[in-house]
């Protein structure tokens, strides 16, 4: 007996090439993109292509949608390679891409769906099955498949403070910052009504305060039991046989002592303290000020004493108290 047997045709599809899915966003939950890239092998005629999101990526295991997913609401915002499509449909786990049937190249391709919801709940995987057809609905001719994985993440917290921060520091001389200032007395030597006494100290300020920060300076002229040498109420020069006592924070020529504010902080002296060879000083003005942050600023103190002829004999002193207030 001669058994004779017709077999059908078949049409084999290939396995896409060079899969990926990329997550803008990995949290679970996240509203991102979801990037698709993959290589066409077959070079037959493609008019769709189906995006179906799984727990499993067999085609022999039934679809179940992960849960929290949701790409009925993406909107295809890129695509390269194979080109000219539109999306066709879209559910909570599927998308389907269409064109006019078109003969593929076996080039690398990306399709970008942006507004897509990754699965909710604790972070895991899951799978999105991939299917080219020649017809533009993604029901027959299949012609290649594949399938891409991807995993939602627990997201990190990533938290910090920036404390409220003031530096300040007085010295008779700041080599560099707050760490290096040293002395606490200025001695003007020996007074005399034929030439002025001088002498300096220096300041160091900076805070990241929004509204800025303010030094003031508080005490006392200078005395010797009851003997006054009494402040200058205005910026005034320097006059030797006049009794007189006064600061500024600038640098001075007449006579030549003192040294302008340094740093790349933008505090500055105020109006009465920062004109060069004028001197004064009221208990309790602000001496430098900025309305706003400032990096460090140096600032040198002069001080200015001239007696007259007739200035009983003593030590004469003064103690002065710089006070810097931020306003945060």
């Amino acid at each position: 007996m001669l058994l004779s047997f017709l077999l059908p045709g078949t049409v084999a599809a290939n396995q896409l090439a060079m899969r990926s899915l990329r997550l803008g966003a990995t949290a679970a939950g996240a509203t991102t993109v979801h990037e698709f890239t993959f290589t066409y092998l077959s070079t037959t005629s493609v008019g769709s292509v189906s995006f179906e999101y799984c727990t499993s990526p067999l085609t022999q295991i039934v679809c179940d949608a992960p849960s929290g997913l949701d790409v009925s609401g993406v909107a295809l915002q890129q695509q390269t390679g194979e080109t000219g499509f539109s999306i066709l449909s879209s559910t909570a786990n599927t998308i389907i891409l269409t064109r006019a049937p078109t003969a593929s190249a076996a080039i690398p391709s990306s399709y970008t769906f942006g507004n897509a919801v990754n699965p909710g709940g604790a972070p895991g995987t899951f799978y999105v099955r991939i299917n080219t057809y020649s017809s533009v609905d993604a029901t027959t001719g299949q012609t290649d498949f594949g399938a891409v994985v991807n995993s939602t993440t627990q997201g990190v917290s990533i938290s910090t403070e920036v404390p409220p921060i003031l530096n300040f520091c007085v010295g008779q001389a700041i080599p560099s910052d707050c760490s290096s200032a040293e002395g606490n007395v200025v001695d003007l030597g020996v007074l005399r009504s034929s030439s002025a006494a001088t002498g300096t100290s220096q300041l160091l300020a900076g805070t990241n305060a929004e509204f800025g920060l303010a030094i003031t300076a508080n005490g006392t002229t200078m005395t010797s039991g009851n003997n006054v040498i009494p402040s200058l109420n205005a910026p005034t020069p320097s006059a030797p046989g006049n009794a007189q006592f006064g600061i500024n924070l600038r640098a001075n020529s007449s006579p030549p002592v003192g040294q302008n504010p340094v740093g790349p902080g933008v505090a500055n002296p105020t109006g009465q303290y920062n004109i060069p060879n004028r001197f004064v000083f009221h208990p309790g003005d602000v001496v430098a000020t900025t309305p706003s942050t400032t990096d460090t600023r140096k600032f040198t103190v002069s001080y200015l004493a001239n007696v007259t002829p007739a200035q009983p004999p003593g030590v004469y002193t003064a103690t002065l108290t710089y006070i810097c207030t931020a306003s945060f």
